[in-house]
């Protein structure tokens, strides 16, 4: 059996959370990974994690498990925020249009064309337009947490050239040091809970330095990093036929820029196909974007990342010591 194919299909059974693996599958290879993904995950075109992508041109299948808190919270901090105000300002001359703006995020798309025919891929959020007329992918976000920004650049190509989005969101955002779990168990834990709260208090004081310096210091909690230094954050906005992005810093060397962004750019003619908007007669407007509330709320996210790993390590201290996770390695 192919490496590549078992790697793969390894991760997809043991769908250990933050994981994101990379590998080269022929188109074949990939429809027969994809055949076992499915058998495996019977409600895989809905289900969020983990998710099977490929792209046909590279011929690069991605396995991404179950992501960050802050990865989750990137995206859906700019999908909303587009989503809401297009449909807020739409609604004022037309609400049947408004009711056309949906989110778009949690669906597997497989209608690619050109190289990218056979591709298979799930955004991280974005809009698109819906209605009796048609339907159009219109805004796509996707967010990249300590990972390679190539990958994320390849993302953009499938869906700007592959699927004719009007505008590609790249989110990248730096940890450093990279998370690992413990080396010794911690066999002290007489209640998981009561263990969880009393890490949560600790690392709430923290995140309250955190935000009144504007610093992105790393999480400790008895003496292991729990979540990193968030070193750099950044928003690039990509079009068709732009060979370079518009891009917004909002975190460098692990402080919060002094000059933030209120806009990216996103404008409420980017939300539809240009066949409906010339019909809408609708004047156009740039939507706003906060910048220094979305790096609070990256930073709340962090927050919650770091608590999230402790109750997952510790939790799964406790399965050991039931022999929960010994019976199915052994099985």
């Amino acid at each position: 059996m192919d490496v590549n194919y078992s790697r793969a299909l390894n991760l997809l059974k043991s769908n250990p959370p933050e994981q994101t693996l990379d590998l080269k599958l022929s188109h074949a290879k990939y429809l027969q990974l994809e055949n076992a993904f499915l058998k495996l995950y019977p409600e895989s075109l809905e289900l969020r994690y983990p998710s099977l992508s490929y792209n046909s041109f590279t011929e690069t299948v991605t396995v991404v498990t179950a992501p960050a808190n802050i990865h989750e919270s990137a995206a859906s901090g700019i999908s909303s925020v587009i989503e809401v105000d297009a449909k807020q300002y739409v609604s004022t001359y037309s609400e049947e249009l408004a009711s056309s703006i949906l989110g778009y995020g949690s669906t597997t798309t497989t209608r690619f064309r050109g190289a990218f025919e056979g591709s298979r891929k799930q955004p991280d959020g974005g809009v698109r337009y819906k209605s009796l007329d048609g339907e159009k992918v219109t805004v796509v976000v996707e967010v990249g947490f300590s990972e390679n920004y190539t990958r994320l650049c390849r993302s953009k190509d499938v869906w700007i050239d592959g699927h004719g989005v009007n505008v590609f969101i790249l989110v990248c955002l730096t940890e450093r040091p990279r998370f690992k779990n413990p080396t010794t168990v911690y066999d002290d834990v007489r209640d998981v809970d009561d263990a969880i709260d009393e890490m949560q208090n600790s690392i709430n004081e923290t995140l309250s330095l955190n935000l009144s310096n504007n610093r992105h210091a790393l999480y400790l909690y008895r003496g292991h990093k729990w979540a990193g230094e968030m070193r750099e954050a950044f928003i690039e906005i990509w079009r068709a036929g732009n060979s370079l992005p518009s891009r917004y810093d909002l975190i460098q060397n692990g402080h919060t820029c002094d000059e933030l962004p209120t806009t990216l750019g996103i404008r409420i003619i980017d939300m539809f196909p240009d066949h409906v908007w010339q019909a809408s007669n609708i004047p156009d407007r740039v939507i706003p974007f906060n910048a220094r509330l979305y790096v609070r709320t990256l930073m709340k996210a962090m927050c919650v990342t770091a608590v999230d790993r402790f109750a997952t390590y510790i939790r799964g201290d406790e399965e050991d010591e039931d022999g929960d996770e010994e019976e199915d390695e052994d099985e």
